[in-house]
């Protein structure tokens, strides 16, 4: 889903950014990174000033090209139908806006340069490039555009691995900062749930009330919830850890959430077939236009928009096992359905998401469309439009 320009674009959370002179930085900047990740410069990474218009045109320019317009309209589809963002909230908008609230500069892992934005203030500069300049070495080691191509992965997938690519950076620059005050790497550190709450607390109060909270907590993830991942591959073993997982990402975003899962043995995910999603009444001729995986914290979030408890929402989504969205049409476009099924670690945590999810259909009362029926351990949402 739209976390996939995560790893295109790189944003800073509750870090200001100073404009004199920010390029000489980057260049002492890339060796601070290099000698704490402990990854040697290949090659040298030039170094950009861009205005607001200039990194606004570049994330539409991104959205455009990197997004088909019809995923962009699925995934608002998808997001609006399961009440992440309001009905009439103008999705592809709303991306560039949270971006451009957050942003504090960028890593292009196409154009291999990197880029500060010149009008922020004068703060903290240094550790703004030393997080940018870790994406740039782990394209050099790791090809991110390759860690993050989003024809092969599906949008969990990528979620997953931007958590990586971003938790990774977070470290270092957190690590750049404590050296600089004589204390030890966050490996040291019982945890890191303190930067986590800063950083969503920074990103709430930029993203103001314009943007819908699940797109917010969206964009923060990698930067949170890649943050604990990585640090608890730090506790392994160091930063040669963080390589040999980049060698062997996660696979969801259920291995962020839970670390343990990530290095047990043969744990496999529910891949579903599409066809045999179409529910047997209707049209034989259906074909899918958009098919996708909300993975454990899409589906975090769904439950969390509908309860008050976002602990018993993590909760309820905790036990999920596979899942896949998929989105049908006739061919004369006529009629359409979206399919969300579901699979469950057990009956128990099917029932839960059953339980919690049905609030949906409740809050929607008037909508005949939509159904949730749950066989054992699987659960499906099945939402109908009749074009007039």
């Amino acid at each position: 889903m739209f976390m996939r320009l995560i790893a295109v674009v790189s944003v800073m959370l509750s870090l200001p950014v100073m404009a004199e002179d920010q390029c000489q930085i980057a260049r002492t900047a890339i060796e601070d990174a290099s000698n704490i990740r402990g990854l040697r410069i290949r090659s040298k990474v030039p170094c950009l000033i861009q205005d607001k218009e200039q990194v606004k045109g570049y994330l539409m320019s991104a959205i455009k090209t990197k997004i088909p317009e019809i995923k962009l309209r699925m995934e608002s589809l998808v997001f609006k139908t399961l009440g992440l963002i309001p009905q009439d909230f103008n999705y592809e908008q709303g991306i560039v806006d949270l971006y451009l609230s957050q942003i504090g500069g960028y890593y292009d892992p196409e154009a291999q340069h990197f880029v500060m934005a010149g009008w922020l203030p004068a703060v903290l500069q240094t550790t703004v490039a030393v997080h940018e300049l870790t994406h740039a070495l782990q394209d050099q080691y790791f090809n991110l555009k390759q860690f993050t191509d989003e024809e092969k992965f599906n949008s969990d997938e990528l979620l997953a691995r931007s958590a990586l690519v971003e938790g990774d950076a977070t470290a270092v620059m957190l690590d750049y900062a404590r050296r600089l005050v004589g204390q030890p790497s966050i490996a040291k550190e019982r945890d890191v749930e303190s930067v986590m709450m800063q950083n969503v607390m920074g990103a709430a109060l930029a993203g103001g009330n314009s943007v819908p909270q699940g797109l917010q907590l969206l964009l923060i993830f990698p930067y949170t919830s890649g943050l604990r991942f990585v640090h608890d591959a730090l506790q392994h073993n160091g930063y040669s850890m963080v390589d040999k997982i980049f060698r062997q990402p996660p696979r969801s975003t259920e291995e962020i959430l839970h670390p343990e899962k990530y290095y047990a043995p043969n744990v496999d995910f529910s891949v579903v077939d599409a066809a045999s999603m179409v529910p047997e009444e209707y049209p034989k001729d259906a074909k899918p236009i958009y098919q996708d995986v909300a993975g454990e914290f899409v589906t975090t979030l769904v439950l969390g928009s509908l309860v008050s408890d976002k602990f018993k929402a993590a909760q309820a989504a905790a036990g999920w096992a596979g899942d896949r969205i998929a989105v049908f049409e006739k061919e004369n476009g006529a009629q359409r359905v979206l399919v969300w099924d579901t699979r469950w670690d057990t009956l128990k945590d099917a029932e839960e998401f059953e339980s919690v999810f049905r609030l949906r259909l409740q809050l929607k009362s008037a909508d005949s469309l939509a159904a949730l029926q749950r066989d054992g351990q699987r659960v499906r949402f099945v939402k109908r439009w009749i074009k007039s």
